[in-house]
């Protein structure tokens, strides 16, 4: 008798320890999970699509999140991969040859591809440029919205970086770009977020982004040469990637896996991208 109440205890204490074990264990993993958060800094190019991915992918998966930074660049996010600052970056280009030489190969991942826009304010009055008179105007030989069809108003160039994902697009797709020198009039604007804010206050301005941005802010996007960005045989285009040097952990290869379901490919159509993945 006293042997089989002794096997019952045991018996008993032994499933109570499973049990803790495996409270103790699920407990451990929630929390390793929760604290996995992702940060994904870079580009602005795609810094709205991966915020709007990443809502929704955290309300498919409360306990996983997913951070997008403000812009640093595609620049910023290759440096801050390449010094080790960050496992991962987003990107609208691929690592420069300098920037190889001074970080060493990086791995490339792309999963959208986005038009680069022409855009201009309202009072422009103008919804398609060539090639010719976008050059003309960048370089500062047409000054008044009138000289190529629309209303009597100087325009605003604004330009952007040398090396960024939009210019870099345009000087290799457009002929007449590819060694043009911006007129010294040009508003500079550093960011997608600067440009973005001169669109909104400068009257008779000109510039470019991303379709996805331009559709976002409700900008007036002019067609190039009568073709729409939004039109299969529009030239000017970027691909958003991500790069990084070592495998991608758990939680980042969860997201970028993501990437390619149905729903993250509804958003990024919705808002003017082409999944890729």
């Amino acid at each position: 008798m006293k042997k089989i109440v002794m096997r019952t205890v045991l018996r008993t204490c032994a499933v109570g320890l499973i049990f803790l074990i495996a409270v103790a264990c699920a407990h451990q993993s929630t929390m390793t999970t929760r604290a996995a958060t992702v940060t994904l800094p870079g580009t602005g190019d795609s810094q709205d699509l991966l915020r709007a991915v990443a809502q929704h992918y955290s309300s498919q998966f409360p306990e996983r999140q997913v951070i997008v930074p403000d812009s640093i660049g595609s620049g910023g996010g290759i440096k801050a991969v390449g010094t080790g600052e960050a496992p991962i970056g987003r990107v609208a280009r691929h690592p420069s040859p300098e920037e190889t030489a001074a970080y060493g190969e990086f791995k490339y991942t792309e999963f959208a591809r986005v038009p680069v826009a022409f855009v201009v304010s309202p009072q422009a009055g103008v919804k398609n440029l060539n090639e010719a008179q976008i050059c003309n105007i960048y370089a500062g030989r047409v000054s008044n919205w009138q000289e190529v069809g629309g209303r009597d108003l100087p325009i605003a160039v604004q330009s952007r970086p040398d090396g960024g994902s939009n210019m870099e697009t345009i000087r290799n797709q457009i002929a007449c770009f590819s060694d043009l020198e911006v007129t010294p009039k040009a508003h500079f604007n550093l960011r997608n977020g600067d440009l973005v804010d001169s669109m909104q206050r400068i009257s008779g301005a000109i510039g470019f982004m991303p379709l996805s941005e331009a559709e976002l802010h409700g900008f007036s996007v002019i067609s190039l040469g009568g073709v729409a960005p939004d039109e299969q045989h529009y030239k000017l285009g970027i691909g958003l990637g991500f790069v990084y040097k070592r495998p991608l952990t758990p939680s980042m290869q969860n997201f970028v896996d993501y990437l390619s379901t149905t729903p993250a490919k509804q958003i990024m159509r919705d808002t003017g991208h082409v999944p890729v993945l």
